[in-house]
């Protein structure tokens, strides 16, 4: 294991009449990668981690389901929160996800890269038919790259800009 050690502290303080918190974070490593990467791929995979559970309260949502415990008391206790802060929820986390995290082919990776798309956010940017415009980029690429975001993200690109 490259993470030795690992402790964390938590202190609040007092900004502009506001109580904050700020965290601090020690890492410890064998020397195989530093702290700041090992940071780095924690939290890309604790990331990775809590998307499916946005996407699921989203669906949830859209059918009108509502889980509930005995109590009747909602499943997710944090169904209430508004649509503007789920969607900047969702724009800070897709902004810090890679492109290689859709584990793409090398021939759309590369396609993508080279016309900076390097984030998830980067690419909701785009359309089905903008895709097909990229040079090299074919359908089959594109019906890689639609399949990845579904399945790893359950997100549908619009076929033309008219649908953003």
């Amino acid at each position: 294991m490259p993470i030795r050690n690992a402790n964390y502290s938590v202190h609040s303080f007092e900004s502009e009449k506001k109580i904050k918190e700020i965290l601090f974070l020690e890492v410890w490593t064998d020397g195989s990668l530093t702290p700041k990467e090992a940071l780095y791929e924690a939290s890309r995979n604790l990331i990775d981690l809590f998307i499916p559970l946005i996407n699921s309260e989203k669906k949830e949502k859209n059918f009108g389901i509502e889980k509930t415990n005995e109590s009747n008391m909602s499943y997710f206790p944090f169904q209430s929160v508004s649509l503007d802060i789920e969607k900047m929820t969702k724009d800070v986390a897709f902004k810090h996800i890679f492109i290689d995290q859709l584990e793409l082919p090398a021939r759309a990776y590369n396609c993508l890269k080279k016309v900076n798309v390097h984030t998830i956010a980067d690419l909701l940017t785009y359309s089905e038919d903008d895709l097909i415009k990229i040079k090299n980029f074919g359908k089959k690429s594109v019906e890689q790259v639609l399949e990845a975001l579904r399945k790893r993200f359950s997100i549908q690109l619009p076929k033309n800009k008219n649908y953003l």
